[in-house]
């Protein structure tokens, strides 16, 4: 299911039809171990940081130091002698899992191991890695940060690339930081990530090697540069650390970290040490564990096995082997007492509580390991689904629904845990601690057993059934993983077989016993986070609510569902065909009209095996609705809908037909449009149109579900006044809109939320999703045609036929002049930042559409180099330009820049600076053709949601406007510096946008 989640969140991107500042709402999971961010691939327990990104994003740098004896600059090519005999396709030793035939690990003689795979998904492409085997864990002393200051000193310059030549050399091949340039740092790993188009005339496959065999071990980390580049760091640290999601963190990292070596040892490191930090700090740091014995290559991608493992002889049998760094221990014993914490701030807006429970440490490259590692996750599947019994038949009185997960903090500390919301938290905890308790008590059942097996088999069958396309990126992630931690890189089917039998041979005591050792041996941990002591329980009010816990009955098992629904008798449609304007690039794409209505369009696609996605969308959105009716719709509705039953089915009934199903649909309403994204595998499409159909003809709202989504009202009311990203897009839209404002508010106020009934929420959604009028329901994938028009003809054809309606444009003109407003950040927030917003009305088309992608891209680079390298007080500097169709055709454009607050005034005016010289035409023929082989390469890596989009587009224009791969190529080769020259004139008007800022107080 996890995987459906992936498809569904790439599918809501595709539709975010671009309404103004749209908001995530805050889920509440188990916390993630820290300090993440947004990079392509990050580690999820990461600090990580990225060359900047279309999306605010941070980098890496460099220096050099001439005391250090340089290093060659070209590494020796040592031919077969360079490689270790006993390495090269080994066998795995008894006791450890079974490596996948297809990848070959080695390693040379100076120690370095490899990892190359020859793979053909998406084709034409390269993933390399380079993986240090070193974090924060291994810093001397606690909160040195050096690992991650390192981290960015390596693209400051290395021998063969001093300054910013490194990045100049990977521009050239096409390489955009961001998506392609990654790196993160963790508590026990440092990771660098190239992801490339293979371009043999540019020879873009050996300067990919170069670089990483430069930052293996040629980096110069010169002392001038560790000063310039200390800003940088400091402002990263001021972005995550010093805000109220960085206090909650360090609380999570202190009870998560207590005991235990990695106590105080955050990646982030402290403001004293990041101040204090020296080029010989850096470089003693880089010379004990940037060595061959401790890092790993990984190549995977489109090119034979032989030619990878000559690139690797190549590039880094040259290194000088070095010194084995010291040996480390991560081990720690389980604490089994209890401990208690509260974590608030004023940015924190709403009140949960964090149940976490420590898990012993097993290696996962063992048979052992492994099957202890999968008993725990029968047992957190088995309680989960006894926790979504117990939450629908009453026995919890949270709020939230229920989860059970089992998540990683660090290499060495695993648990389970949840976090739950609720009106009463001493109650609810004793509630969930009692059940808890009541299955310590009981055990297990049989029943329990096979509804775990069977959600499990039927995730690994369609692992097994996607792998053929795994994509390189994928594959390379997974070796790294291996190299660091023992993760299983086995064939699926291996491990499916594997699995299968340890299934087939546990016994439900077993289980329990094992469940029962766990609450024996560690302790609860239990953290009340809020924005205000006096909104969270007290540490010893949580202390009485657990003891104050009994086990009783456990809640009976739902049954499982026989059906979702009774199938209707499929219909004939009115119209058919081949979309004749597109075959020649999307295979077998056809189309069927209904006489509802409704338009079916299908694309045939195998670049993701056992793969579907279903997008449906229809006109009108919350603009069709009334004035302040924007939040109840877009956040509050479609949630109540989504956590209630569909027809006469509960939600723990529709979960248990889901076990073994892998299939998955959720409801939207945007600005203009509404809909369902859905995903699926091949052999679940149909039940994937059911599901569509149920939310479009039996959707419900339950009193439970109801009840989460007006607390989720609540919470962005309170977010709406302390969290900086809410009250910047509620600040611009007030002055984007001006009196029209009450349509785009995102925010319902009290009175609203006291006034709304199941009843009430259930309309709105019916208001929008219920009857067919103008419905454009798009399918790509690897799924035939015959049962994509099956599926049509049953599911979307006989859908009821409604009013015909349409969007309405609410948006009002945009402002005259520049308007600039502040957002004055609450006390424990230290991150100024700047975002000014451009706008043009302007026609939407592949032309436009390339000109727009590579003036980002362009302006991107101009402002990472003047603003961030060159100032060195700027963490994240970044444009985002995009396009929206309706409610009128336009281009918006964004540029920001985070900052130390004390230069702020001189980050706004070189920023200011760099846009002016843009739109006046200060652009360089190098500069326009290095984005455009950026942009290049972006558009040759085409997914399924690239198909998706040309499908879509076809609701909006005409065929002959469609920006299909093949046509975005073709402008792209067309366009002219001029054209970006004449959009960058348009856009960037310096006497009309919006300035939003975030100040300090006072």
């Amino acid at each position: 299911m996890k995987k459906l989640l992936i498809l569904l969140l790439s599918a809501a991107l595709i539709l975010a039809a671009c309404s103004d500042s749209e908001t995530d709402v805050p889920v509440t999971g188990s916390i993630s171990s820290g300090q993440d961010i947004a990079t392509g691939e990050a580690d999820p327990t990461a600090e990580a940081t990225a060359e900047p990104t279309d999306s605010p994003t941070p980098e890496p740098e460099a220096e050099a130091e001439a005391e250090e004896p340089a290093q060659p600059e070209t590494p020796v090519d040592a031919g077969d002698e360079c490689q270790s005999a006993d390495d090269a396709g080994a066998e795995s030793p008894e006791g450890l899992l079974p490596v996948d035939p297809d990848v070959k690990i080695g390693t040379l003689n100076n120690g370095f191991t490899y990892y190359i795979r020859s793979n053909d998904s998406p084709g034409g492409s390269l993933s390399l890695r380079l993986v240090v085997n070193a974090g924060s864990f291994n810093e001397p002393f606690a909160g040195a940060n050096y690992a991650h200051f390192l981290e960015h000193m390596l693209f400051n310059g290395t021998e063969k690339y001093p300054g910013n030549e490194i990045i100049d050399a990977l521009e050239s091949i096409g390489v955009e930081f961001g998506p392609d340039l990654n790196a993160y740092t963790s508590y026990d790993e440092t990771v660098y990530m190239l992801d490339l188009v293979i371009d043999e005339e540019e020879d873009s496959v050996g300067t990919a090697f170069d670089v990483l065999s430069q930052w293996a071990h040629a980096a110069t980390i010169d002392p001038v540069d560790v000063e310039e580049e200390r800003g940088i760091v400091r402002d990263e640290y001021r972005l995550r650390d010093e805000s109220g999601q960085g206090i909650i963190f360090k609380a999570f990292d202190r009870m998560y970290g207590q005991g235990t070596p990695y106590e105080g040892r955050s990646p982030g490191g402290t403001a004293e040490n990041i101040e204090a930090t020296t080029a010989e700090d850096l470089r003693d740091f880089y010379e004990t564990w940037y060595v061959p014995s401790n890092m790993a290559v990984v190549a995977v991608g489109d090119l034979p096995i032989d030619t990878l493992e000559e690139l690797v002889e190549e590039y880094f049998c040259g290194i000088p082997t070095g010194d084995d760094p010291p040996v480390v221990d991560n081990w720690s014993a389980l604490n089994p007492e209890a401990t208690f914490e509260t974590a608030t701030s004023p940015e924190q807006s709403y009140s949960y509580l964090s149940l976490d429970i420590r898990l012993p440490s097993w290696d996962p490259n063992t048979i052992e390991g492994d099957r202890q590692l999968w008993i725990e996750e029968i047992i957190s599947i088995m309680v989960e689904n006894r926790l979504q019994d117990g939450y629908e038949q009453g026995f919890l009185s949270q709020i939230d629904p229920t989860h059970w997960l089992t998540f990683s903090h660090t290499r060495g500390l695993r648990f389970y845990g949840t976090n739950l919301r609720a009106d009463d938290f001493s109650a609810a905890l004793t509630d969930y601690w009692s059940l808890l308790l009541s299955l310590e008590q009981h055990g297990f059942g049989d029943a329990d057993l096979e509804r775990a097996a069977k959600a499990i088999r039927a995730d690994l069958e369609s692992a097994i059934e996607a792998e053929p396309t795994v994509q390189d990126r994928q594959r390379a992630d997974q070796y790294a993983a291996h190299f660091l931690g023992g993760s299983d890189i086995g064939r699926l089917e291996d491990t499916a077989a594997r699995v299968d039998a340890l299934l087939d041979e546990l016994q439900v005591d077993e289980l329990s016993d094992r469940y029962r050792e766990i609450l024996a041996d560690s302790g609860l941990i239990l953290i009340a986070v809020g924005p205000d002591p006096s909104e969270v329980p007290t540490v010893e009010e949580m202390q009485a609510a657990v003891d104050a816990a009994v086990p009783g009955e456990l809640p009976e098992m739902i049954g499982e569902a026989s059906e979702l629904l009774s199938v209707p008798d499929p219909v004939d449609p009115v119209s058919e065909g081949p979309i004749e304007a597109i075959t020649s690039e999307l295979d077998d794409a056809y189309e069927w009209e209904f006489a509802n209505g409704a338009r079916v369009m299908y694309a045939y696609s195998d670049i993701a095996e056992n793969e579907i996605s279903l997008q449906a969308i229809s006109w009108g959105g919350w603009s069709a609705l009334e004035e302040g009716e924007r939040p109840l719709a877009q956040y509050l509705a479609t949630r109540a809908v989504g956590n209630s039953g569909l027809g006469d089915l509960s939600p723990a009934q529709i979960s248990r037909y889901l076990d073994d199903r892998n299939a998955q649909v959720q409801p939207f309403i945007g600005e203009t449009t509404e809909g369902i994204a859905g995903a699926s595998d091949s052999a679940d499409v149909e039940t994937m149109f059911q599901l569509m159909h149920l939310y479009m003809t039996e959707a419900r709202v339950d009193e439970q579900a109801f009840g989460e989504a007006v607390n989720i009202g609540d919470i962005i009311a309170s977010l709406s006044v302390s969290d900086p990203d809410w009250q910047q897009a509620l600040a611009y839209l007030e002055v984007r809109h001006g009196e029209a404002f009450g349509w785009f508010n995102l925010v319902a106020p009290p009175e609203t939320l006291d006034s709304l009934t199941p009843e009430s929420l259930l309309d709105i959604y019916q208001r929008r999703l219920v009857g067919v009028d103008d419905l454009v329901v798009v399918v790509v994938g690897d799924v035939d045609r015959d049962v994509v028009e099956q599926m049509a003809r049953t599911y979307v054809g006989t859908l009821p036929a409604g009013e015909s309606d349409d969007y309405v444009n609410r948006r009002a003109p945009v402002p005259e002049g520049i308007v600039r407003r502040e957002v004055v950040l609450g006390p424990d927030i230290q991150s100024t930042s700047a975002t000014y917003f451009y706008e043009l009305l302007s026609d939407v088309n592949p032309a436009s559409e390339v000109a727009v992608d590579v003036l980002q891209v362009l302006l991107d680079s101009r402002l990472v180099e003047n603003v961030r390298e060159d100032l060195g007080d700027t963490y994240v500097v970044a444009a985002s330009i995009g396009m929206s169709i309706t409610p009128e055709p336009r281009i918006d454009a964004e540029v920001f820049a985070t900052g130390d607050p004390e230069q702020m005034a001189t980050i706004e005016a070189e920023m200011t600076r760099i846009l002016a010289e843009v739109r006046s035409g200060e652009i360089t023929n190098e500069e326009f053709e290095q984005a455009r082989s950026v942009v290049n390469d972006n558009y040759a890596l085409v997914v399924n949601a690239d198909f998706t989009n040309v499908l879509l587009r076809r609701a909006y224009v005409s065929d002959d406007e469609l920006p299909t791969p093949g046509r975005l190529i073709d402008e792209l080769e067309a366009l002219e510096l001029a054209d970006v020259q004449e959009l960058a004139a348009l856009l960037f008007d310096p006497d009309q946008h919006i300035q939003i800022i975030r100040v300090l107080p006072g």
